[in-house]
């Protein structure tokens, strides 16, 4: 069984679990928050910073590009393509994972399209 642990409160968690949701055309994958009681019942308990993107896989845990790079293997080609990240030390991947989670809340709220009705 394949979990995929986000953060429910970021749109560019919800944006990316929706893309991998129709991508995943052998339903393989199942998704779940990070603060959730799937998360607590496997790992039992919150994680303390909800930053990082993690996968369940058979009794094994991956974050961040390790994750990520897991995940595109699971989907198949084109998305297989970006398994050659892996040959990057996992330091330097992460260090630009870290850096797109940091502003990710400010980088969704970019994806939409913004006229006089957004406040700020």
């Amino acid at each position: 069984m394949a979990i995929v642990f986000y953060d429910g409160e970021c749109g560019l968690c919800q944006r990316s679990i929706q893309f991998l949701y129709k991508a995943d055309k052998k339903k393989q994958l199942f998704f779940a928050p990070l603060n959730g009681m799937t998360y607590r019942q496997i790992y039992g308990e919150i994680p303390a910073a909800m930053t990082s993107v993690k996968l369940y896989l058979d009794g094994e845990s991956f974050e961040k590009s390790s994750a990520v790079i897991k995940l595109c293997a699971l989907l198949g080609w084109p998305s297989k393509i970006f398994t050659l990240l892996s040959i990057f030390p996992k330091f330097l991947r992460d260090f630009f994972y870290d850096q797109v989670a940091l502003q990710r809340k400010r980088l969704s709220c970019l994806l939409l399209i913004k006229d006089e009705r957004f406040l700020e």
